[in-house]
């Protein structure tokens, strides 16, 4: 690939990303039920780095639904997934997911278990 095609495919790439951010954030600004379905229903599918947006913008809504869909979302067949949904939960900050997290503490993935840990020791432990 030429350079010039390379700098074609990186403004392409570029502007992609800033639409899929934009329509990420319409759904997010929605916050309703609809948004955290789809989100998460995407989430379960994607693949990364993609997945860290979805289940950021997961823990953007701050509801309920979007916590327990992050929690349901520890049970993905991907650890990418897996590993972001933990991420999410760390940034929401909610000690109610700790013992859904910690079921992930053998996980055949390395990632995963690092985020594990790291989720035990800033998460707090309210049991």
């Amino acid at each position: 690939m030429r350079h010039s095609e390379q700098v074609g495919t990186g403004k392409l790439l570029s502007a992609l990303q800033a639409e899929r951010q934009a329509a990420l954030a319409k759904l997010v600004d929605d916050g309703d039920r609809t948004a955290v379905d789809l989100i998460g229903s995407a989430l379960l599918e994607s693949n990364w780095p993609v997945c860290d947006d979805l289940a950021a913008a997961l823990a953007e809504i701050e509801t309920a639904e979007a916590r327990d869909t992050l929690v349901g979302t520890l049970k993905a067949r991907r650890h990418h997934v897996r590993s972001a949904a933990i991420k999410a939960l760390i940034r929401l900050g909610d000690a109610s997911a700790r013992p859904a997290i910690e079921k992930l503490a053998d996980d055949p993935s390395y990632e995963v278990r690092q985020d594990v840990a790291e989720a035990l020791r800033v998460l707090p432990d309210d049991g």
